[in-house]
């Protein structure tokens, strides 16, 4: 397995990593808000491709050193499943893709930036890779809600709670299968988050509250369809 690294919070790199993170999302969310629709969907379609590429560098990178395995490079991580929505939904704004990224992508993308592990290596490259696919996890949802004027269902929040359920059953077994620990279902992440209380398995009973506690305050304050 590839040695996991986390990055110090508050250290020079968490904060670059955070700062550049935020000018990339305000600045999309600025030069977009009042662009003619043609350009709008034109930009999401370049969007979308610009996350394949920086995914398909990273595992030929791993592939070409030598390190690609099934217990880290696999995209079953919640971060890089919501990654490959955000890939569609930003082509095809399909209504429940949407409020997936809108009620899970945000609130995984910014802990993964505010106590960051990164899990597929260590160069320069994978820095950026890092805050660019979590950035992009907090974008895509923000993109589509201000820019694409997508709103979400009075009850897709439960509904993409259900919907996360799916995954997790699988990947869970699966990570004893391949003895990995994909969406942190096998054993804590090495980060230092106040929501990681207790051991295996209590700790995952905690985070599903903290999720559900997260996905409905964004519920709250997301603007909705009547």
């Amino acid at each position: 397995m590839i040695e996991h690294f986390v990055i110090e919070p508050l250290s020079t790199t968490w904060w670059l990593g955070i700062a550049s993170s935020v000018v990339f999302i305000f600045s999309v969310i600025k030069l977009m808000k009042n662009k003619p629709a043609l350009v709008k969907t034109s930009f999401s379609k370049w969007l979308s491709i610009s996350f394949l590429i920086s995914y398909l560098i990273s595992n030929s990178i791993a592939i070409y050193s030598g390190w690609w395995n099934l217990q880290d490079n696999l995209p079953l991580h919640l971060c890089r499943i919501s990654f490959f929505i955000s890939m569609i939904v930003l082509i095809t704004r399909k209504q429940w893709m949407y409020e997936w990224v809108l009620f899970l992508a945000i609130p995984s993308g910014l802990h993964s930036m505010l106590t960051p592990e990164m899990t597929q290596g260590v160069s320069a490259w994978f820095y950026f890779d890092y805050y660019f696919v979590h950035a992009g996890l907090i974008l895509v949802p923000i993109y589509l809600t201000i820019v694409m004027g997508m709103k979400a269902r009075i009850d897709a929040w439960w509904k993409t709670i259900l919907r996360l359920q799916i995954p997790v059953a699988i990947i869970l077994p699966l990570n004893f299968l391949l003895e990995s620990n994909y969406i942190y279902l096998r054993h804590r992440p090495l980060v230092d988050n106040p929501f990681l209380i207790g051991d295996w398995p209590v700790y995952i009973l905690f985070l599903e509250l903290i999720m559900v506690i997260h996905v409905f305050i964004i519920h709250i304050l997301a603007p909705k369809h009547k």
